[in-house]
């Protein structure tokens, strides 16, 4: 599991059990305390936008994906998305260094070779 923080305080965790090591990117579902409902207010009373129904935020430097020992993660962009009708919610991260891609996510790199 993945974590995601903002200004220090845990927002939620993702698997991130979704990536295109071509472009090196993963997405997962997103699982925070209250659900995508609770999610998409918070994302709001931050500055995210609404279109459509869904909820979106980019993230910022106010945000860190951390590994299973908390140790940072980076990337060049990412969104937080809250879908509160359907009571889903994902992280998007794209543009992870190519090592770090290879070590956190060498599942995905493996999948991609056709070796899985």
């Amino acid at each position: 599991m993945y974590t995601l923080t903002h200004e220090g305080d845990k927002i939620g965790t993702t698997k991130l059990e979704r990536g295109d090591p071509s472009i090196h990117a993963v997405a997962g579902e997103f699982i925070n305390v209250g659900g995508a409902k609770a999610l998409a207010g918070w994302i709001k009373s931050i500055g995210g936008q609404e279109d459509d129904g869904v909820v979106f935020v980019a993230l910022n430097d106010d945000f860190s994906l951390l590994d299973q020992e908390d140790k940072p993660i980076r990337f060049a962009e990412a969104s937080l998305i809250s879908i509160p009708n359907d009571d889903e919610a994902y992280l998007d991260v794209t543009g992870i260094p190519e090592e770090d891609y290879k070590a956190y996510f060498a599942g995905h790199v493996a999948a991609m070779d056709g070796d899985s």
